[in-house]
């Protein structure tokens, strides 16, 4: 006997019984070259000196953020494969994905370190804005402190990853990653 739907959204993760099938679709195939990322950097750097120091440490840490966030996505898009009604994957799935929302805002720091200018204003609900108030909830919470009727500060549907402020679009986060993955292409 499986846990009923009321059990699974009262206990486990609020609308855990409305999960369906997560669009967490594979990246794997638009950046078949991330493998090779770091060799190529590093090459680059030994053979065109012309970057200085601080561009290059800069430069290398929007890379790894960008390949962490990359190995998290593609490891949330494998776990969503498996039976959602599962709490074990249901975890699994939300691990991998916070993880992948951290590295994707570290790497969206070091990006507007890089441009030096700010990604969103305060208050304009743009997609970064919104991944940067789904990290910081993530990193930061008090489970001591959730809101009445809740189980979990972040939590997923079909389709996002929320919070009770703000919901982040799995197309929305993919698309950040996409943008990074531009980046460290050129980077590396």
């Amino acid at each position: 006997m499986g846990i009923t739907n009321y059990a699974l959204d009262m206990f486990v993760a609020q609308d855990m019984s409305k999960l369906t099938q997560l669009s967490i679709k594979s990246l794997a195939e638009e950046f078949p070259n991330a493998d090779n990322w770091f060799a190529r950097f590093f090459l680059r750097k030994i053979f065109q000196a012309h970057m200085t120091d601080e561009k290059a440490v800069l430069a290398f840490a929007i890379v790894r953020r960008t390949r962490a966030a990359l190995q998290e996505w593609e490891l949330a898009s494998a776990a969503a494969q498996g039976d959602l009604r599962s709490i074990s994957t249901f975890f699994t799935v939300l691990r991998h994905l916070e993880s992948c929302i951290g590295f994707v805002w570290q790497g969206l720091e070091f990006v507007r370190k890089s441009l030096g200018q700010d990604l969103f204003k305060k208050g304009d609900g743009s997609a970064y804005e919104r991944i940067n108030w789904v990290y910081n909830v993530s990193r930061h919470f008090d489970p001591e402190a959730l809101p009445q009727g809740d189980t979990l500060r972040v939590w997923l549907s079909d389709q996002a990853i929320h919070t009770r402020e703000q919901t982040v679009c799995f197309d929305e986060l993919r698309e950040a990653i996409r943008m990074l993955a531009r980046v460290s292409e050129k980077v590396a």
